[in-house]
């Protein structure tokens, strides 16, 4: 071979080798986003063995686990619309359930809009927002919502029916659990699973980026799931809170009545603790159906797998706050406490670590930021959390040493040492519940205290730690409620 020839061979390969290189960059990434709605990290992932959850479990073992998740806000209204757009809550934006990111910030730039703008189809099924068209134009196709009470048993609309109701949407609900003889499609949760699967299917034939989220509404009130997963769990095994009362010395703003609970759904009792019997059908009915929830999204993870898609996605599974059952007398959210802002957060990403769990902070507002990083997409300036690309390549990398939470009058600082909660009048006339004096506050030691059972706040040796997390949080709150979002 002469020198030309030779010369020509390589600039040849050089060439393709380069297209090549240019095209796999240019190749968008693919993102199937699931939240969950009321999942705490009790999974067996997380250290728990009392939930089945197998597909859980083995999306961890291909991917990284959160150890230390929080949402920004323990309401499902107001989580969804601050992970939807980067943003965190204030004392006037993404206060409750019902908050919507169009209405409190309406300059925002959506989590889906922005991978729209970037040629991805953008597909919701299910609960993403808490209300279906919240920024319903920024995706490609109108929302399909889900079907909060799907009560599928004779006996459910019997009771609906006896209380004077014939829309279980409406009060009077029905019961607070179910268990229906009916197939895992019946359900919303199982019929929102088929779509995105058939939408799966339908992007492997045409080739088009998508951004395709899922939004289980289980194990959200009321529990309802086939019989068969009811069967699984057994009421002799359920392990019921041992912590069921207020935590010593702490501040009765601290408490709530679940009012989610009690005035929604029939048989639970106006005030006072749940007895036994009670509970244990609760927690019953919240296992199994997480377990149900698992099966779903075990059986979208597969599809991935079998279409050959899965070396081009990044799944993502977050649930938007967490739930009491039973501890310290509460059920629901609502609250500062860990049961309630404490969240799972796995991430499988191609070219990211597998099979690792981390104990790095990160908060849902980070979620944004870490799916444009993923996309290579350029995020918008406002954002207010951090990408955590580093903590899927390395899980030691610590990118922040504390996080912030709220929920209306709680304000929350939670580092790896002490959970630390501020109860803030929002206007001198405003008094906290049982006439509280505004600005109490509580301080829990959580290397040796995990359960946040004693109030520390008030000793004479936590007055510095007190300062130091109030000061911190003064810093946050001034930084929120003045914050201007601009496109």
């Amino acid at each position: 071979m002469n020198i030309n020839k030779l010369l020509l061979l390589i600039f040849s390969l050089t060439f393709i080798s380069s297209s090549i290189d240019e095209e796999e960059k240019n190749e968008k990434h693919n993102i199937l986003f699931i939240s969950v709605d009321d999942l705490r990290p009790l999974t067996n992932s997380y250290g728990n063995n009392q939930m089945i959850t197998p597909n859980m479990d083995k999306l961890v073992s291909e991917g990284v686990q959160f150890n230390n998740a929080f949402t920004n806000v323990a309401v499902c209204g107001g989580s969804r619309a601050s992970l939807m757009t980067g943003i965190r809550p204030s004392y006037n934006r993404f206060l409750r359930f019902y908050s919507r990111a169009s209405e409190d910030t309406p300059n925002a730039v959506s989590l889906q809009r922005i991978f729209k703008e970037n040629g991805y189809t953008t597909l919701s099924y299910g609960k993403i927002y808490h209300h279906p068209d919240d920024f319903e134009d920024d995706w490609s196709k109108p929302p399909v919502a889900a079907k909060q009470f799907d009560y599928q048993a004779d006996e459910s609309w019997e009771i609906i029916r006896e209380r004077g109701g014939n829309n279980p949407h409406k009060n009077p609900h029905g019961p607070a659990w179910e268990v229906a003889d009916v197939s895992d499609d019946v359900y919303s949760d199982g019929k929102v699973t088929n779509l995105a699967i058939k939408s799966l299917k339908k992007f492997k034939k045409t080739g088009e980026p998508f951004f395709l989220a899922v939004g289980y509404v289980s194990p959200h009130l009321p529990f309802i799931q086939p019989r068969k997963y009811w069967d699984m769990y057994s009421d002799d095994d359920i392990v019921l809170a041992e912590n069921n009362y207020q935590p010593k010395n702490s501040p009765q703003a601290a408490m709530h009545q679940f009012q989610e609970l009690r005035n929604g759904y029939v048989g639970i009792p106006k005030r006072g603790l749940l007895d036994e019997e009670l509970s244990r059908n609760l927690v019953h009915g919240y296992y199994a159906s997480v377990t149900y929830m698992d099966v779903l999204i075990g059986k979208l993870v597969d599809t991935l797998d079998e279409l050959g898609l899965r070396d081009n996605t990044t799944i993502i599974l977050w649930g938007d706050h967490g739930f009491f059952l039973g501890e310290h007398g509460l059920w629901c959210k609502h609250s500062s406490f860990y049961e309630a802002i404490r969240v799972p957060l796995i991430v499988s990403s191609p070219n990211m670590k597998k099979n690792v769990k981390t104990n790095s902070m990160a908060e849902l507002v980070d979620v944004y930021p870490t799916l444009c990083e993923i996309a290579n997409i350029d995020p918008p300036k406002y954002l207010d959390g951090v990408s955590l690309v580093p903590i899927l390549k390395d899980p030691n990398v610590k990118l922040k040493n504390e996080i912030y939470t709220r929920y209306q009058r709680h304000e929350a600082i939670v580092d790896e040492n002490y959970s630390y909660t501020e109860f803030v009048n929002l206007n001198p006339d405003d008094k906290i519940p049982d006439g509280e004096p505004g600005m109490a506050d509580m301080l829990f030691d959580m290397k040796n205290d995990k359960d946040q059972n004693i109030d520390i706040s008030n000793r004479p040796s936590s007055q510095k730690l007190v300062k130091k997390y109030k000061d911190k949080l003064a810093l946050m709150r001034k930084y929120v409620n003045q914050k201007k979002i601009n496109k």
